[in-house]
């Protein structure tokens, strides 16, 4: 995208430090206007510009028609009928503060409602702040909250449960997001970036660590239980709470409702990104493999068969891989049945499953693309299964949040 500039990103990531690399020598210059055979053209409706830094788009399982969108710096706001609530439903920020001047803020990263929301009110929330042990340590949380008795639109922070937490130099860099499944699990990423930290070791291939791991858990207990049939239980050396392993960043994830496939999209670091179908006790090879690539050359540590990404891209189409969903809505037919998904640059792209199980892609032509560039940091579903994006717009009076819906040509 024009503008997009290895300074303007490196700014970017220091305001909203999501799922992209911030290494000098990723390449960061993103292209404009994809080819356009083959493309589909979309354009945006902007459902709000009102929220700092928007990441996440979710809608509650209790038919109230209320949309939660997450503000990484530690808040939920409530859009109703359009209109953004005054007072958000969670608000964290404080929590997130540094230790001291030195230290760094933390993070808000996702949400997700527990399949009985509209019963028992309670949702989750993984964050990062800073450790009360050494300023330059953080912690990364997984807590479980309530919704206020009195208001409905206020989520009570003395109800605070802390279900997990993990604590490093670096983890505030490897938050990600949660969900539950249809199964009923919540399901938690964490990544494995070191970002610029010479000291640190990947983990995605250790199962003794949480790092580099899709994980699944049962949260009906108390902190939390080990769904019996994941597959590292009475494994010696690993974790049980593992239900697939070898990923750098699993940004966002999300669950095809048609035929409950997970698809995870794992961020690249220098040279591809990727688009998974996550297995359950697959490995996903990383630091060994990014994307289709080679990554680093020892293979002493892979213990299984890698599983192959089914699609990668080069930093030629993108820079960043945010994910996606598949489209089920009725706006915009050319896209039923496809998984759609974007990149950190402002770029959508279509997945469609070919005859020999192959993938393809195609691209997604913005007709009313904006006039400031808009870095895309997450993706969801309406009520009515249609797209939408959340990003950040480079305008001349500094960076505005804004969402878009994503409606026909």
């Amino acid at each position: 995208m024009k503008g997009i500039t290895r300074k303007l990103c490196w700014l970017l990531f220091i305001i909203l430090q999501v799922a992209c690399n911030g290494a000098a020598e990723k390449k960061l210059t993103a292209e404009k206007h994809l080819p356009e055979n083959d493309s589909i053209g979309v354009k945006f409706e902007l459902l709000t510009n009102a929220i700092e830094t928007p990441i996440e788009y979710t809608v509650p399982p209790d038919k109230s028609h209320r949309i939660f969108i997450t503000d990484n710096k530690g808040k939920v706001w409530l859009l109703k009928k359009d209109t953004l609530d005054p007072v958000p439903f969670l608000n964290i920020k404080k929590r997130l503060g540094k230790k001291d001047k030195k230290s760094q803020q933390g993070e808000l990263f996702s949400i997700a409602f527990h399949p009985q929301f509209a019963s028992n009110s309670k949702f989750f929330a993984c964050y990062a702040k800073p450790s009360g042990r050494h300023a330059e340590n953080f912690k990364f949380i997984v807590s479980e909250f309530t919704v206020d008795k009195t208001n409905p639109d206020i989520a009570n922070l003395e109800t605070e449960r802390q279900v997990m937490e993990l604590e490093s130099k670096n983890i505030v860099f490897n938050g990600a997001e949660i969900a539950f499944g249809p199964d009923g699990y919540l399901y938690i990423s964490i990544g494995d970036d070191k970002l610029g930290d010479t000291t640190y070791t990947y983990h995605a291939q250790n199962l003794n660590y949480l790092n580099g791991k899709l994980l699944r858990i049962d949260i009906n207990k108390i902190p939390y239980g080990i769904p019996a049939d994941n597959p590292f239980v009475g494994i010696k050396n690993a974790r049980p709470e593992i239900w697939a392993y070898g990923f750098r960043k699993l940004w966002r994830f999300s669950f095809d409702s048609a035929s409950h496939q997970l698809f995870g999209a794992d961020v690249g670091e220098l040279n591809q990104e990727e688009i998974n179908i996550v297995q359950k006790g697959g490995n996903y090879g990383w630091p060994i493999k990014e994307g289709d690539s080679s990554f680093e050359n020892s293979t002493s540590r892979v213990q299984t068969a890698l599983v192959a990404p089914i699609h990668a891209y080069s930093h030629k189409d993108g820079v960043c891989v945010i994910g996606g969903s598949f489209y089920y809505g009725k706006g915009i037919p050319p896209l039923t049945k496809k998984y759609v998904f974007a990149d950190f640059n402002g770029n959508l792209f279509a997945l469609s499953k070919d005859s020999k199980d192959g993938w393809n892609k195609q691209g997604l032509k913005i007709l009313n693309r904006p006039a400031d560039p808009f870095l895309i940091c997450g993706t969801g579903v309406d009520e009515n299964n249609e797209l939408i994006v959340l990003g950040m717009l480079n305008t001349k009076d500094g960076i505005k949040g804004a969402v878009y819906k994503i409606g026909k040509e």
